[in-house]
């Protein structure tokens, strides 16, 4: 059976990405991170869909989060950081745009502080439910690489 990814059709029949529809967290292990933030969680998940209460502003975060790596991949840095600490003032217990952010640091060079930003997101994507287990092993991943280089 293949692995659905978060921008693949939702298996339930709803025709949305399934980041925004059904995209349910597998149980991963938090990693150690002492800084760990735990956020609050979204709004009581529907049982029969397991889409949460709050789908529309899950439906912006997601939305804006992908027009901030779309400036990213752009090369319009400037644009990217400045939508991305919008994006963090408005959804600060959010693992993407602390994500995003520390994308943006590491294209400008800015190691060290993309390292704390990546650990930031990835303490937040361990503490909550409604992350997947891909995403947090990407994220482990991404900081082991900048702790080699480092």
């Amino acid at each position: 059976m293949a692995k659905i990814g978060r921008n693949d059709v939702c298996p339930c029949g709803s025709g949305k990405k399934n980041k925004k529809c059904c995209l349910v967290a597998e149980g991963a292990p938090p990693p150690s991170v002492a800084e760990a933030i735990v956020p609050a969680e979204p709004g009581p998940v529907c049982h029969s869909c397991g889409r949460h209460e709050n789908d529309d502003e899950i439906d912006e975060l997601n939305d804006r989060a992908d027009h901030i790596l779309d400036e990213l991949l752009d090369g319009r840095l400037d644009a990217a950081e400045a939508l991305c600490h919008d994006f963090l003032e408005d959804f600060p217990r959010d693992a993407e745009g602390h994500d995003l952010l520390s994308m943006i640091c590491e294209q400008r060079g800015q190691t060290d502080r993309a390292l704390e930003l990546l650990r930031r997101a990835s303490a937040i994507a361990h503490a909550r439910s409604d992350y997947d287990a891909e995403t947090r092993r990407h994220m482990r991943e991404r900081i082991k690489e900048f702790e080699v280089r480092a």
